[in-house]
């Protein structure tokens, strides 16, 4: 059994840097707000940021390589048709990060300690999750080494399955903190790469993803349509374009995913000066 110590996102999320406030205008159409920048987008030296979304990971790229995927599942409530309120009630949908050693490899999933009192992950004495795969062929039950820590250490707690949306929130923390990141003159700048067709409910399963982004620090979260392969992570982050969206569907990511946090759509616009 693997034990993954996976640093905890409010630890990272402390250490997230700051910037001076820029002015904006908001334009015209309400979803776009319009930012000057000293840079222009196909500048070299830029670190062109990007978190890329497929069906089965989610990957971190930029300018001078990939983090490893991060690989889930999603799981649905049943709910019991005899119920009374069946027709009316949604079912629960919820990532869970998995492992997996192979590309071919189905994964375990991982289950982690969490606190509902602070509705948080628990963290041991480095700033890491307290984490492990699953027993069983696909980690479907929490395994017994997490169920004898808890026991011991820290009995008011759950285990419940890691959410993706954490790990990758502390990854870009993670790169966030990073000695020369501030040197990067697009570094409040970050893309979120989607596929054609998501629906409302997908869009809205991605909302956690969106405001873990906005709140390890990115002020200026841009969409791009993915237009590669989706093989391999290079040419998810390789290959997209800025706001590429039918109006309905980009009307429908405004709405799932800016509005829910008082954001606009931000554009990169030439500085004057």
């Amino acid at each position: 059994m693997k034990k993954f110590f996976l640093f905890a996102i409010i630890s990272v999320l402390a250490g997230a840097c700051s910037a001076p406030k820029e002015e904006s205008n908001a334009s015209s159409d309400g979803m776009f707000e319009d930012f000057p920048v000293p840079f222009e987008a196909d500048d070299p030296s830029l670190l062109n940021l990007a978190v890329a979304v497929t069906d089965s990971y989610f990957v971190i790229g930029a300018r001078r390589g990939f983090q490893p995927n991060t690989y889930y599942t999603v799981l649905t409530e049943l709910i019991n048709p005899s119920s009374e309120d069946y027709q009316k009630r949604k079912p629960e949908v919820l990532y869970v990060a998995i492992q997996k050693e192979a590309e071919d490899d189905p994964g375990k999933k991982i289950w982690a300690l969490h606190s509902d009192s602070s509705k948080a992950y628990i963290t041991d004495s480095t700033g890491a999750f307290i984490a492990m795969t699953g027993d069983g062929f696909s980690g479907e039950r929490p395994p017994n080494s997490l169920e004898t820590i808890r026991n011991r250490d820290f009995p008011h707690a759950e285990i419940k399955p890691l959410s993706p949306f954490n790990l990758i929130a502390k990854d870009l923390a993670m790169v966030r903190q990073a000695r020369r990141f501030n040197d990067f003159s697009d570094s409040d700048w970050i893309v979120l790469i989607l596929e054609s067709g998501n629906n409302k409910r997908i869009l809205r399963e991605l909302l956690p993803l969106m405001r873990a982004i906005n709140i390890v620090g990115f002020k200026h979260i841009q969409v791009g349509r993915n237009l590669g392969n989706l093989d391999t992570a290079r040419s998810v982050i390789g290959t997209f374009r800025l706001y590429d969206f039918e109006p309905k569907q980009l009307q429908q990511i405004y709405d799932e995913l800016y509005r829910p946090l008082n954001l606009k759509m931000p554009r990169q616009v030439p500085s004057k000066d």
